[in-house]
């Protein structure tokens, strides 16, 4: 159980990679929550969409969807309880989808959704979603014979575990279904955020006797859902075939595009060359390029628009709080070492001389985008020459050893970060490992050892819209291990559990600042930046929106 969950953390983190496949990190720091390109005119039905995905997606059903590539295809295919959109401060919100409402009970640990009826099943399962569906979908998402990565988020229900699995026979005693239309979800604990976070796919509804009639796999590669589009066709490593669904449930939303022609184009520059030739409607751009992207007579035409939109996730740095130079068992000592860490990581060179000047400094772990979230959360802002001071302080400092996974992107940022780190004093030493290897390493480096990591990179792309999941899955004490900081605090851990508790919004975000503010002191992590991501859009389509997911609803595009 433990293993898988290491595994599915690391992929999570995967996906980020994936999202910027190509050192395409990110974009200007624009204020904008989603990007549109101009629409006018009446949308009108028919026609192909052309994407591009950067990778071909580990899994597209809801039990096994990892990363930002298989997440954009469930997204328009599978649906849940709720979906994500913006509010009025460009904030993701949960808002109701298959559920028309719900509500929770006093101390939020037990809520009722009301299911709408008529929401049909798309060939060939064609038949109504019951209540029934989503209990025997969430059973299924967190069956540890599965082995979902993602089922943590699903972990709050009675009869799970922290794992994000149930254990002996029973499955999730806390989901039932009380009539057809009726669900009810008793908690473990309290939780007031448990409906923002139900938007994941892994929370989505399937038909699981048609799963169990024709094996898993094969339901993974045409998974049957309600959203407005199917899969027709999945060609590893080559395209995914969406076209839409004739009986959607939803028919003012129902998609205009008759097909969207995934596209499966790992290489940035054969993407931007592709897209230059009109075969693909959207595209990342080859490092070094973006400048010259923007410039280009299409875009001033308004023939192709330059997308820059923010993305919900972190590039950070992990530090091993069990190392005994740099962790807790160095006690101040190693505080001050973290804080010097921290103080002369240039990451306005990172942002400038490798992002190309278009990402935005983080100073704090959660990122702009996430509702409440506040800027300067760390006590510890660039300041190289306090750094100097701390590390002259300190007698006999051995190398530090810095790790990487291995990527061009990734070296050269851990390079920049190197150069600052020693000009205070520091002696780095960097490793890269191929991504498996990484990860095995990490989470082998629990007991501290001369063996076990000191310094790493990481990083977050937000599961679900909320601090809480920039806080409690990375740093809470029984989850910490699994991002490989083994950071414990108390403290925190006591914040983060009464902020999950709290029904009032504002003070629960206050809890989560308090918290965020507790860990960044600490210092078992070095926030880096936001990603902001880059992309280009043909102005052949309209309706074309990326919210700070990433996802597109492609049931909105259509050919102009």
């Amino acid at each position: 159980m433990i293993k898988l969950r290491m595994k599915w953390r690391g992929l999570l983190v995967l996906a980020m990679l994936l999202v910027v496949a190509g050192l395409v990190f990110a974009a200007c720091g624009e204020e904008e929550a989603t990007t549109e390109n101009g629409d006018e005119g009446t949308p009108k039905a028919g026609g192909v969409y052309n994407f591009a995905m950067s990778a071909n997606p580990v899994a597209i059903d809801a039990v096994g969807v990892q990363e930002s590539e298989g997440w954009q295809v469930a997204h328009n295919c599978l649906e849940g309880l709720v979906a994500y959109e913006l509010d009025e401060t460009g904030g993701m919100q949960a808002v109701p989808k298959l559920a028309e409402s719900w509500e929770a009970n006093e101390d939020a640990s037990v809520y009722t959704f009301k299911l709408r009826q008529g929401v049909m099943f798309a060939a060939p399962v064609s038949r109504e979603v019951v209540a029934q569906d989503f209990v025997d979908s969430w059973n299924r998402s967190t069956d540890p014979d599965n082995g979902s990565y993602t089922s943590y988020v699903l972990a709050p229900i009675q009869g799970c575990t922290d794992s994000g699995y149930w254990e002996g026979k029973d499955g999730l005693t806390g989901v039932k279904a009380i009539d057809d239309y009726t669900l009810e979800v008793t908690l473990r604990y309290p939780f007031a955020e448990f409906a923002q976070t139900l938007g994941h796919p892994v929370a989505s509804v399937t038909p699981v006797e048609y799963i169990e009639k024709i094996g898993a796999k094969k339901f993974n590669r045409a998974p049957v859902g309600t959203g407005p589009f199917v899969v027709k066709e999945w060609k590893n490593n080559r395209y995914i075939t969406l076209v839409k669904n004739p009986d959607y449930w939803d028919t003012e939303n129902a998609a205009y595009v008759d097909e969207v022609n995934c596209q499966i184009i790992p290489e940035s520059s054969t993407q931007w060359l592709e897209f230059q030739k009109g075969t693909i409607d959207y595209s990342s751009v080859p490092p070094g390029q973006i400048a010259v992207a923007e410039a280009m007579p299409e875009v001033a035409s308004g023939e192709w628009t330059a997308n820059k939109l923010p993305e919900l996730s972190t590039y950070w740095y992990g530090i091993n709080m069990n190392n005994p130079i740099l962790g807790a068992p160095a006690g101040e000592q190693g505080l001050e070492l973290r804080k010097a860490l921290t103080m002369s990581a240039d990451a306005e060179n990172v942002i400038n001389v490798v992002n190309e000047g278009i990402s935005i400094p983080a100073t704090g772990i959660v990122p702009e985008g996430i509702p409440g979230y506040q800027a300067g959360q760390s006590p510890y802002a660039y300041d190289p020459e306090a750094a100097k001071e701390v590390v002259a302080g300190i007698a006999d400092l051995p190398t530090l050893q810095v790790w990487y996974n291995t990527d061009e992107g990734h070296q050269k940022i851990a390079e920049v970060l190197q150069a600052g780190w020693e000009a205070v004093g520091f002696d780095i030493e960097l490793s890269n490992y191929e991504w498996g290897t990484f990860l095995d390493m990490l989470a082998k480096s629990e007991k501290g050892d001369a063996k076990s990591s000191q310094v790493f990179r990481m990083g977050w792309i937000a599961d679900y819209p909320s601090m809480d999941n920039f806080l409690y899955p990375l740093f809470h004490s029984s989850q910490s291990q699994t991002m490989y900081t083994f950071y414990n605090n108390p403290e925190f851990d006591d914040l983060v559990i009464e902020a999950r508790q709290t029904t009032d919004d504002a003070q629960r975000r206050n809890l989560y600042l308090q918290a965020e503010k507790v860990m960044l002191e600490d210092a078992p992590c070095i926030p880096i930046y936001y990603y902001r991501v880059f992309r280009m859009t043909n102005n052949r389509v309209g309706g074309f929106a990326q919210d700070p997911m990433l996802q597109i609803d492609f049931n909105k595009l259509w050919i102009k």
